[in-house]
């Protein structure tokens, strides 16, 4: 009898030791992604004199936490000057230069959803806009200053849906109406923290008007994957610098009614890409500009921007047709700005099989038409191989074609780069 109790009771702890290390035993988490790294805040800019420059579309942060006024309090409230702070406690300054008339967006978030930012928006004047603001002498333009709003998370602003030109600490609406702004104003932005042990932010700015939204996908074109590389993007009428990012991956942009744009990747040991976008009149879906990028490696393929069409003279010679020469112009454009690479042309054609030595022949006088061209614009004949599609690939062709359904191959002619010879 003592002998089953005693084996009972064993059963029983260790059936309770099992279901208790079950009840312990923790799921595997999953690695916690690295946190952004913070932006070093610039010396000197909790004063007016040395604000940070910001960039429309273009987020500052996530920054340092806010450390003090500076060494100069500039805001402060008197009976005259109502919709500031009562005193400047942890403050940055910024400024921004209005690129393109429309509306004026601002989004504050901050890293701690208990820091209580508010802010103040400045239209600057000139040069001695900083000794007025000391002085009291510049009426804000927007201004909040409620409470932190916890459902908001922290977050503040101006909005298109805000009603309000300047909220006060009575009030917890987080976001203020936005401003009506022109090409060339520029405005300044005071932030600060009423709390002494806070957290930094992120600050962005955007200017809300009509726009067709251009989403440009950096492609590595040899391993047919996304990569980044340094993107650079000029509006032409206006030689403004819309973004100048390095190693930017996919990217969005605003494209301007009648504006144009020049688009420029460049990576390391690839050819630089350059695209010139055209304006656009009305807002609509993402439009998406994939940038092949080609690789400076040996049988890798030339950009070729458009397609090559080819016609007979009076004397019976095949040559390029004008509608190609821009195509050809890129390709005369790369060969110009590195002199080290030669260059494979190989001649395709559409075939049917019914005379492949014909086909041969033109495929060759293809290749022959597009070395010509460019030749004449200045690149040397010696860097140049011209030929046109074998008989073994011409019969690979035909091999494809008899297993589409319906029509034929219409492969466009090749530029490779070269081995070393």
């Amino acid at each position: 009898m003592k002998k089953i109790i005693i084996l009972t009771l064993i059963l029983s702890l260790s059936l309770g030791l099992a279901a208790q290390s079950k009840k312990t035993k923790k799921k595997p988490q999953k690695p916690t992604p690295p946190a952004p790294i913070e932006v070093a805040l610039p010396d000197r800019c909790s004063d007016c004199f040395f604000p940070v420059t910001l960039q429309v579309d273009v987020p500052f942060g996530p920054t340092e936490p806010l450390r003090g006024a500076g060494y100069v309090n500039e805001i402060h409230r008197d009976a005259q000057t109502n919709n500031v702070f009562e005193q400047e406690h942890n403050s940055i300054w910024y400024i921004l230069e209005i690129p393109y008339d429309g509306k004026l967006l601002i989004d504050i978030t901050p890293k701690g959803f208990s820091d209580d930012y508010d802010f103040i928006v400045y239209k600057y004047t000139d040069k001695y806009f900083c000794n007025r603001i000391e002085r009291n002498r510049v009426k804000p333009i927007r201004s909040v200053q409620s409470v932190a709003n916890t459902e908001k998370k922290g977050k503040t602003g101006l909005s298109l849906n805000g009603t309000i030109a300047h909220i006060s600490k009575s009030s917890e609406e987080a976001y203020g109406k936005y401003i009506d702004v022109k090409a060339g104003e520029k405005y300044v932005i005071v932030l600060d923290n009423l709390n002494d042990n806070g957290l930094g932010h992120t600050i962005s700015c955007e200017v809300w008007t009509n726009y067709a939204p251009l989403v440009i996908n950096p492609i590595d074109s040899l391993m047919q994957q996304r990569t980044t590389a340094n993107l650079h993007i000029k509006e032409i009428e206006t030689g403004r610098i819309v973004l100048d990012k390095p190693n930017a991956g996919s990217t969005k942009i605003k494209l301007l009614p009648e504006k144009t744009y020049e688009i420029s990747l460049k990576k390391e040991g690839f050819f630089n890409y350059t695209r010139i976008v055209p304006h656009s009149k009305a807002i609509g879906k993402d439009t998406i500009l994939s940038a092949r990028l080609v690789e400076i490696k040996a049988n890798s393929p030339l950009p070729l921007n458009g397609d090559l069409y080819f016609d007979y003279n009076e004397h019976g010679e095949v040559y390029v047709m004008k509608e190609s020469h821009h195509a050809l112009d890129e390709v005369v454009k790369i060969l110009k700005e590195y002199p080290q690479i030669n260059v494979n042309i190989i001649g395709r054609i559409m075939t049917e099989g019914l005379d492949v030595k014909k086909d041969n022949q033109v495929s060759k006088e293809r290749a022959e038409a597009i070395k010509a061209y460019l030749v004449s614009q200045g690149i040397l004949e010696s860097r140049i191989v011209a030929r046109g599609s074998s008989i073994k690939e011409l019969e690979e062709q035909i091999k494809q074609q008899s297993k589409m359904r319906s029509g034929s191959l219409n492969p466009p002619c090749e530029i490779r780069i070269a081995k070393k010879r």
